[in-house]
């Protein structure tokens, strides 16, 4: 008898963490984006979004040693005030070429370089607060030095020591009024630079792609071609 209540307590208590893990929601402000649109799963609740842990980041979490480091992590974040920034299924993410590289989706960073992070976070809360972006989405952030390599990444990128990420505004597939607004966002990014970013050693890089880079390793911006000259930020005054 106390074999079989004790068997059925482990598996009532896997049961209700898996369930927990699958349930990890993040709300954003919703700002008029198609909801076919959206590159997460979803749940409305008002004027918000609120996006859902996809089946991938459930299944990769869902090994006891990835919850571990996992929650570690996280801990460590909560002491800065900075763990409800991205939610967890984008923090971890590693590179949109990930598949082609034949490396895993998510990836946790050596805890040498979590410290990396805390001044690029603190950049992305103040954007998010002062009402720079509202609507946008992490695509990319530790990268390990082969995936860094595979995906095109530069030789000196601050993603392998864990001090970058990029993200995306809006939706992958806007309208023209969309657009407008993503336009209207990225100029709104060049003047916060232009204002703040020597005193928080930001580094603004706008692609041709639609994908945003920030880090904190240095005071400088660029565009398509990772130069200077090609950088959005130079038009704007």
């Amino acid at each position: 008898m106390k074999r079989t209540f004790a068997l059925f307590l482990v598996l009532f208590t896997v049961a209700c963490s898996q369930r927990n893990i699958g349930q990890q929601t993040t709300s954003i402000h919703f700002s008029n984006t198609p909801k076919q649109n959206l590159t997460q799963p979803y749940q409305e609740q008002g004027n918000s979004i609120v996006k859902i842990a996809p089946d991938d980041y459930i299944s990769w979490i869902s090994h006891p040693t990835q919850q571990q480091k996992v929650q570690k992590y996280k801990a460590f974040l909560h002491q800065h005030a900075l763990d409800n920034i991205v939610p967890d299924f984008e923090l971890f993410q590693t590179a949109r070429d990930w598949q082609k590289c034949n490396t895993p989706a998510y990836e946790i960073p050596p805890q040498e370089l979590w410290g990396n992070i805390i001044p690029t976070l603190n950049i992305l809360k103040q954007l998010r607060d002062d009402g720079i972006i509202n609507d946008f989405t992490v695509s990319s952030v530790y990268r390990n030095d082969h995936l860094n390599r595979c995906a095109g990444g530069a030789g000196a990128s601050k993603h392998v020591l864990n001090a970058a990420m990029d993200f995306r505004i809006g939706s992958t597939h806007p309208t023209q009024l969309q657009r407008q607004e993503i336009e209207q966002n990225k100029n709104k990014l060049c003047k916060f630079w232009r204002e703040k970013g020597l005193m928080l050693n930001m580094g603004l890089g706008i692609y041709a792609s639609g994908q945003i880079h920030i880090d904190s390793s240095g005071y400088r911006h660029w565009g398509a071609d990772h130069k200077q000259q090609s950088s959005p930020c130079n038009s704007i005054t």
